[in-house]
């Protein structure tokens, strides 16, 4: 990619469970967050592959989406 400029006003490196979170928590407050992740699926071991009932009740959409 030589000549190309993006600019971007969140950047999130690492999609495991707390980089997905706090990309749908700065994208709730109105930032456009861009999450990086290096490995193209998800079928390795996490440490946080477990999602809590706590968890789902943030991410379950909201009128003001």
């Amino acid at each position: 990619m030589t000549g190309v400029t993006i600019s971007i006003d969140c950047c999130v490196v690492g999609g495991r469970p707390a980089g997905i979170m706090l990309g749908v928590l700065r994208a709730r407050a109105g930032v456009e967050p861009v999450v990086l992740e290096k490995h193209a699926d998800f079928l390795r071991d996490f440490r946080g592959a477990t999602i809590h009932s706590s968890t789902l009740e943030i991410l379950r959409p909201s009128p003001w989406w």
